[in-house]
């Protein structure tokens, strides 16, 4: 016949062992999740900017001999959400100026405009994605174009 106390000491332990097993299980779940939840949530937040830049430069009037203004104002719309705002916390964590590209098709009289995100980083949990050219949104021009030497 087998003590009871004897059969609880072959088994000290165990738990912690199964714990250890069971939790770094777990825990690599949780963080892929984490991981590919925060990538989702940045692109979404990059295709809401792109979209909202590209909404708000397919009104804009566009004097072609004051194409700078109308760069720099849609890109203002694209990363802060407004065209006046100038510095500060940008509607996407990380999102700079460099990563917003603006095109006019065709140049001479646009019929389309072209907001993308190029070049974004996204830093998740274990790893860094990289949006290359994405996303992009394009809309009609629906604004009025001035061709240089207008005097605009």
């Amino acid at each position: 016949m087998t003590s009871p106390n004897r059969n609880r000491r072959n088994q000290r332990g165990n738990s912690a062992v199964e714990f250890a097993l069971g939790f770094s299980l777990l825990w690599a779940c949780f963080s892929g999740v984490f991981q590919y939840g925060y990538t989702l949530y940045l692109y979404n937040g990059l295709q809401n900017a792109a979209t909202d830049g590209a909404a708000y430069a397919s009104h804009l009037n566009y004097c072609a001999d004051k194409a700078s203004t109308f760069t720099t104002n849609v890109r203002q719309m694209v990363i802060y959400g407004d065209p006046t705002v100038a510095s500060g916390a940008s509607t996407v964590p990380g999102l700079t100026s460099s990563n917003v590209t603006i095109a006019l098709t065709p140049a001479t009289f646009p019929t389309s405009v072209t907001v993308s995100i190029k070049d974004f980083a996204a830093n998740a949990l274990f790893s860094n994605f990289t949006f290359t050219n994405k996303p992009a949104v394009t809309m009609m021009y629906l604004g009025n174009y001035q061709p240089s030497g207008s005097g605009c």
